[in-house]
């Protein structure tokens, strides 16, 4: 199966997000309609954090 392109992911997540499941839920099926291992997504995340909409962690002073 071909890697799915970051769109497809961006796509696939906004389509997961707009059912309002439970957080585990929601990465599962998103994991599941993309054809990826679970933890893959995140992987597409961290590599374009700004194109997901995703800011970095500020740990609190």
């Amino acid at each position: 199966m071909e890697r799915p392109s970051k769109e497809r992911v961006r796509e696939v997540i906004q389509e997961v997000d707009a059912l309002d499941l439970p957080d585990g839920a929601h990465w599962a099926l998103i994991h599941e309609k993309l054809g990826l291992r679970y933890g893959e997504v995140f992987d597409y995340i961290a590599e374009d954090p700004a194109f997901f909409g995703a800011t970095p962690h500020q740990p609190e002073d």
